[in-house]
């Protein structure tokens, strides 16, 4: 049985780019980039003209990485200990079994 192995990133740096090599034989499937644009006073009390703006990027990568039974514990293993600075990202797996298999035949 194949295990599927989802990786959901987002980095705030720029190093999003450099994934792909981190992750090896992964799907990598770009979703939307997000921006936050902030504007501060400069001084409080005569130039209110006076602005400045910071802007945040947040940027999203999708990762897909097959994986066989006996496989999956080496690659959590190596997925646990895995740093990414600037990055944040979220683990999910999720694998079929025999049942599955045999529920579907029966509702065919």
């Amino acid at each position: 049985m194949a295990a599927q192995i989802r990786i959901i990133m987002k980095s705030f740096m720029s190093q999003a780019n450099k994934v792909q090599g981190v992750i090896p034989y992964a799907q990598k499937i770009g979703l939307p980039e997000s921006r936050s644009l902030y504007t501060v006073l400069r001084s409080p009390h005569i130039d209110k003209k006076s602005r400045e703006q910071f802007s945040m990027h947040v940027k999203k990568q999708f990762l897909v990485q097959k994986a066989e039974t006996h496989e999956l514990q080496k690659k959590l293993f190596w997925l646990k200990r895995l740093r990414l600075l600037g990055a944040q990202y979220e683990i999910q797996i999720s694998f079929k079994t025999r049942l599955d298999k045999s529920k579907l035949q029966a509702a065919l």
